[in-house]
């Protein structure tokens, strides 16, 4: 599991991946889903996601594939917005400051084309 100031050093560097962050706030839950792909970035609002995360999880061995029919759902929804990838940055700077405080859970997922 990847701390968020590992995750804003990877992320820029990768042509798609998903990554979930959960905390605790003071007043409630923090949970975040973003899809990477190229150099745009999808906030996923969609919780249909967070529950296969789960079920990965739980499992001994799970398959980041697995995940990527849920992310062509949200956006067949409409579940997307598009941020701008100094905005992902931001957050993950705040989250790393964040996190001395209050654990930060971050779940990464590459996906990789074998040709």
């Amino acid at each position: 599991m990847l701390k968020p100031k590992e995750l804003a050093f990877v992320v820029p560097n990768v042509n798609e991946c998903l990554f979930a962050i959960h905390t605790k706030l003071t007043t409630r839950d923090y949970n975040v889903a973003v899809y990477k792909y190229g150099q745009e970035y999808f906030v996923l609002d969609d919780g249909c996601i967070f529950q296969q995360i789960q079920g990965i999880d739980q499992e001994s061995q799970g398959d980041e594939e697995e995940l990527l029919p849920y992310v062509e759902e949200a956006f067949e929804k409409n579940c997307y917005t598009i941020v701008e990838e100094k905005f992902i940055q931001l957050e993950l700077g705040i989250l790393s400051t964040m996190s001395i405080d209050s654990p930060v859970q971050v779940k990464y997922y590459e996906f990789v084309d074998f040709i």
